[in-house]
């Protein structure tokens, strides 16, 4: 389960995650449902719609494996539920954030919370993951999506306005992720 799978880390979670075979349930936000399939999620489930997690539930009735928060912002209570026995739940967003966490429904499911920040990986792990990322690349097998272009002095425009949330990606297929 990737929960937020529409930007560009969610969106290299469903991909990478398909490529390796995985059954991919993806939350995005309406309207990009199609980019994310495409991306290779087997279903892709409005993350905003009030039975987010109900429709989780229904999808993967013998839990989820693993629970992918990209953005921050699942709910725990709602999430740990549906886990399955030995699942895990990978954060890597939510600096902010200090949600409650059912102890009694992780430890009783042998499930597990794992923080990854990717600099806090070694040089060697990074260049391992960047020769697996550019084939990838090269290949066609991962791809982003692109929403403005800049030359490289304007970078500082491209900053602002991505922080400003001014433009939208592209709706581009994302396909040819299971080769």
């Amino acid at each position: 389960m990737v929960g937020s799978a529409s930007g560009a880390v969610g969106t290299a979670i469903v991909r990478l995650a398909a490529v390796m075979g995985a059954r991919v349930i993806a939350g995005a936000s309406t309207g990009d449902e199609h980019w994310v399939s495409d991306c290779g999620a087997d279903l892709v489930i409005d993350k905003h719609a009030p039975d987010y997690y109900m429709q989780v539930e229904r999808a993967a009735p013998r839990g989820v494996d693993v629970w992918w928060d990209a953005s921050g912002d699942d709910d725990f209570e709602k999430s740990v539920p549906l886990l399955a026995h030995g699942a895990r739940v990978i954060v890597m967003a939510g600096m902010q954030s200090s949600p409650r966490v059912p102890i009694n429904q992780l430890y009783t499911r042998d499930a597990s919370v794992l923080g990854f920040a990717i600099s806090n990986a070694s040089a060697a792990d990074l260049a391992e993951a960047a020769k697996v990322i550019n084939q990838m690349l090269a290949t066609g097998r991962l791809k982003g999506r692109v929403g403005a272009t800049f030359h490289l002095a304007e970078a500082a425009d491209a900053h602002r306005a991505l922080e400003a949330g001014e433009f939208t990606a592209d709706s581009s297929s994302c396909r040819d992720v299971r080769h």
